[in-house]
């Protein structure tokens, strides 16, 4: 299972749609003539002059130029972000005090343990779980592969009761979430179809 970037882009999205609406209704005042109150400048039917001897000096193209690369910075950034990615806590730290010892734990040694768990589990042909959070509140995801013959609510009740729990003891702390999706092969050429439980 892989993360994506939806909260990034509503925010990214939100922020861009507040930028133009903000721009939209500055040129909208601009040409009702609300704003010649404030500034005769920003009259409808006002001279440009001012505006084109500003565009026209020497270090106008150098601040197009920053800006432009400061967009195609954001811009770059944000496809990377669209990229779906595997999501692994840090290692966990066991103790709560480093005086009486340090003992960390990777996350991905965790989450193969779960899976190879799962994989004992009737019907199930292949797990994959991710680890996430910290160690006072872990996340478990959980992708199985099922039998299209396999019993589904034992296969959930199976990673709610014993996979879940023992990664729980394991961890010393009570898991704050579990997704689990469960994916149906029902030959293996064909299509697998899968189920989300959360």
């Amino acid at each position: 299972m892989r993360r994506t970037a939806a909260a990034a882009n509503r925010t990214g999205l939100i922020i861009l749609g507040l930028i133009a609406l903000i721009i939209g209704l500055a040129v909208l005042a601009i040409g009702f003539g609300l704003t010649a109150p404030v500034d005769p400048a920003l009259e409808a039917g006002a001279d440009l002059g001012p505006v084109a001897s500003v565009l026209a000096l020497p270090y106008s193209a150098l601040i197009a130029v920053v800006v432009a690369l400061i967009l195609a910075i954001i811009g770059l950034r944000w496809l990377s972000v669209q990229v779906p990615r595997k999501d692994f806590a840090k290692p966990f730290r066991m103790q709560a005090d480093a005086r009486t010892g340090l003992t960390t734990v990777n996350a991905e040694v965790i989450a193969e343990a779960v899976a190879a768990d799962l994989e004992s589990t009737d019907g199930v042909s292949d797990a994959t779980v991710i680890l996430r959070g910290t160690a006072r509140s872990p996340e478990l995801l959980i992708h199985v592969d099922a039998d299209e013959r396999a019993d589904i609510d034992a296969i959930i009740a199976e990673v709610a009761e014993r996979a879940a729990g023992n990664a729980a003891m394991a961890l010393g702390a009570p898991l704050s979430a579990v997704a689990l999706e469960i994916g149906i092969a029902r030959t293996r050429s064909r299509r697998q179809r899968s189920v989300s439980v959360q």
